[in-house]
Formats: structure tokens, sequence, C-alpha cells
């Protein structure tokens, strides 16, 4: 039995609408999907930095590293990184604390190449 042409258009149609509304443009996509990346690696920090813990695992200097990796892929990605980080501050109702944010290179022997803080405006990054 053939698909008849109206018949491929719902077909079509009911494929693309939920994908569509989804996403509204590509930009918005990709910023979601390097967030979900960016929430991923900095979860393992949200205990040190909110002052739950009284130093940052392991975990957390590992995703600083990984984090630094990919604040350096384009130009933007430190304020990209900025702006994920305050959203996922935000989400989590989680304040940062400074003091734990300047100690965290220290603490993890690294360095930062994005800011973390969750109030800060990253587009100056």
């Amino acid at each position: 039995m053939a698909i008849r042409p109206f018949g491929l258009a719902c077909v079509t149609l009911l494929v693309l609408v939920p994908v569509l509304l989804s996403c509204s443009t590509l930009v918005k996509c990709q910023t979601e999907d390097y967030c979900s990346v960016v929430f991923e690696e900095f979860s393992p920090c949200l205990s040190y930095v909110g002052g739950l813990s009284p130093y940052p695992i392991e975990d957390c200097c590992e995703s600083i590293t990984n984090l630094n990796h990919l604040a350096k892929q384009e130009q933007s990605g430190p304020q990209k990184i900025c702006e994920c980080i305050e959203n996922f501050s935000y989400w989590t109702e989680t304040r940062f604390i400074a003091s734990r944010i300047m100690e965290l290179p220290t603490s993890c022997m690294l360095h930062l190449s994005f800011p973390i803080s969750d109030s800060m405006d990253c587009s100056m990054v």
C-alpha cells in the first residue's frame, strides 16, 4: 500500500512539530545542550562553592579541568559557561560563597578559564 502525498505530509508534520516546538531556534537548542554539559560538569562543585562542604571533592576538580577545556574551544566559551553557571545557581537556589570560588583554583591546583559567579554580568567576560 503506497502512502498518498497527503498522508506523507501528515506523518512529516507529526514528526517535525514536536521537534520545532521543543527548540524554537537553533541557537536556543545549542545553548540548552551547552548548559546541560556545564550543569553536569559543575554539579560536583556545588556543595563546595555553596558552603556545604569544607573542600572540593576530586570530581569537582576534574570537572573544572573539563570546563577549562570547554571554555577554550571557542571564543565565547567563558561567557557561555559563566551564563550557564549563573542559571544553575538560580535554578538550584544556591548562593555561591565568594571566598570558596577564590579558593577553588588553589584547592584543585588549577586555574580557571572562566568566571564563576551567581550574580555577575557575563557579557563583560
